[in-house]
């Protein structure tokens, strides 16, 4: 990821690295487990695919476009995004996220949810101390919850 890490939230699913994998690349499944999004054009993440996104950010509809920029399969998968209404990209440069995919133990794996971006100047740096962070840590945790709500139900 080009952007500086900002944070991580690490998660324990009872479930393989495969199915979180199929999952994550899965994009007909995305509005289940990242509800904030709505709508998006993904079907089968690989390197470089692209994805557009209806996304719903406090009570506020917009759109991002991201490009998946890391690819280990079974491992690692991350995105930038390139394009959104919201005004991130006002704000910062290189805006990522990547998700690694780690051995727990009996079938079950640690997924780690990382964000990274830079922060463009000043103010921004001081709202990303103040409250983006915090803020960016709740959105991993709840994808994070969502994504072993949704694996674990698989299991079953």
């Amino acid at each position: 990821m080009k952007g500086k890490f900002q944070g991580e939230n690490e998660i324990t699913i009872n479930c393989s690295r495969e199915k979180i994998w199929d999952i994550l690349t899965d994009g007909s499944v995305l509005t289940r487990w990242m509800r904030i999004v709505k709508h998006t054009t993904s079907k089968q993440e690989c390197l470089d695919a692209v994805r557009s996104c209806d996304v719903e950010m406090n009570g506020k509809m917009g759109k991002v476009r991201e490009r998946c920029v890391v690819f280990e399969e079974h491992k690692k998968i991350g995105w930038e995004m390139e394009y959104d209404t919201f005004g991130f990209s006002k704000m910062f440069n290189n805006y990522g996220f990547s998700f690694e995919l780690e051995p727990a133990g009996n079938s079950a794996t640690k997924v780690v949810n990382k964000g990274f971006y830079d922060p463009k100047n000043f103010v921004v740096s001081l709202m990303n101390t103040l409250f983006m962070k915090r803020k960016s840590a709740r959105i991993r945790t709840t994808a994070l919850n969502n994504l072993k709500q949704l694996a674990e139900s698989y299991n079953s």
